[in-house]
């Protein structure tokens, strides 16, 4: 078939203006809102966001293709080609359509990111390109069963079930057999852990394989009895490979990507995405004189590995934060480590976490403003008391809930000389 005319009858001459418009439209809000400033992994796994609706286009589309050649009973004729031959250039468009649609979903997130485009992400593009082509030949073979006007709602309808509909369910390792947990990745401290797409990858190529095989051989009755074993064998695979992955498939970033530096005070660890490095070590420096100054014991090293070593400390800033945000990032990474009952309870000294943590903040040098937002009003009113008082009697309401925040029964002192509950 000639290529100008494969596309001139082509559905996704259709299809394809609506599903750009669509993600442009309806998804750009929530393509755009969370993903991770200037971190390409983030761009292009945020991207995936648009795949189930993708996925449903390209089966609805494939059963328009399937109906429309059953309709004109191509493959009752007599014909060089195979019919796998006769039935791939049908579905080329169909799937160029997806890919095109998550091109267009990732111009969003790297505009959105600022991230420069790299060679990281392209298993997740072939990820993407396998599923697209797995629910263009299922929709293919509805199309095939049925008239248009059936077979096309029914795979539109059973596509945007069987691609979206995972991702809210409790069995964790359905929804990363299409793909629905790469949508989650990744905050700069993170990469994509790769079980994630070897369980989509392999279902969908089960899929694939399955589909292959009934349409090159419809007449045989033992394709009917492989191709469903086949689908299992991939669920039984793509279901091994998500075991034991969260709803985030993500794992903790290689240090070795870490830029660290010594300042005067402190050596600082940061990831090479951040904005502006130099003013924000420089904040860093300033803010740790400033805790140490009140006493409060800081580690050498502060770091924005997702687990710091030992010695280090957690430095929780952003890749695009600004000066105003460093103190509250460096006071995040100075609170004690909570004991198990602190979610088990009972906790004491639950009612010391907030007050504790915006004192921090105060002293690191954070505006009121950013305290404010980051906690409870009451827990800012009662830091800026405390900051009001001499300095040996902040030291000592520091000290004093720091270590009511390791125990499991000893109560905090909130209130400058007087024991709360």
């Amino acid at each position: 078939m000639l290529l100008r005319a494969l596309l001139r009858s082509s559905s996704a001459l259709v299809g394809l203006p609506l599903v750009v418009v669509f993600v442009l439209l309806a998804l750009q809000d929530d393509l755009t809102k969370f993903v991770t400033a200037n971190y390409w992994p983030s761009a292009i796994d945020t991207a995936t966001f648009a795949l189930p609706f993708l996925a449903t286009a390209c089966a609805a589309l494939g059963a328009w293709e399937g109906a429309r050649l059953d309709r004109g009973q191509v493959l009752k004729q007599t014909a060089v080609r195979t019919p796998l031959g006769i039935t791939l250039p049908l579905l080329v468009p169909v799937v160029a359509t997806g890919m095109i649609g998550l091109l267009t979903a990732g111009i969003l997130t790297a505009a959105a990111s600022g991230a420069s485009p790299s060679l990281t992400g392209t298993s997740v593009l072939l990820v993407a390109f396998l599923l697209f082509s797995a629910n263009a030949l299922i929709g293919y073979l509805v199309g095939r069963r049925w008239p248009a006007v059936v077979s096309v709602p029914v795979a539109l309808v059973g596509a945007f079930i069987a691609n979206a509909y995972p991702v809210s369910w409790e069995i964790l390792w359905i929804r990363h057999l299409v793909g629905g947990g790469l949508r989650n990745c990744c905050a700069v401290d993170q990469v994509l852990d790769p079980r994630a797409l070897w369980s989509a990858a392999t279902f969908a190529l089960a899929l694939i394989t399955a589909a292959v095989i009934t349409i090159q051989f419809p007449r045989n009755p033992k394709s009917w009895a492989i191709a469903p074993l086949v689908a299992l064998v991939g669920i039984a695979a793509g279901s091994y490979f998500a075991q034991d992955l969260g709803p985030d498939p993500v794992r903790d970033r290689p240090r070795t990507a870490l830029v660290c530096e010594n300042g005067a005070s402190v050596r600082t660890c940061l990831w090479p995405e951040v904005q502006d490095p130099a003013a924000l070590r420089k904040e860093v420096q300033t803010a740790v004189t400033r805790l140490r100054a009140a006493g409060v014991t800081v580690p050498s090293t502060l770091t924005m590995a997702a687990r710091p070593a030992g010695g280090e400390a957690k430095l929780g800033v952003l890749t695009d934060d600004t000066p105003d945000h460093v103190p509250a990032g460096v006071a995040s990474g100075l609170l004690p480590e909570y004991p198990a009952c602190a979610s088990d309870g009972p906790y004491p000294a639950a009612a010391a976490l907030e007050p504790v943590a915006a004192w921090l903040m105060l002293t690191a040098g954070a505006p009121r403003e950013t305290v404010s937002a980051q906690v409870a009003p009451e827990a800012a009113a009662l830091a800026l008391k405390v900051k009001d008082q001499p300095q040996k009697v902040q030291r000592g309401w520091y000290a004093t809930n720091t270590r009511a925040m390791q125990s499991c029964t000893a109560k905090p002192t909130l209130v400058i000389g007087k024991e709360t509950t």
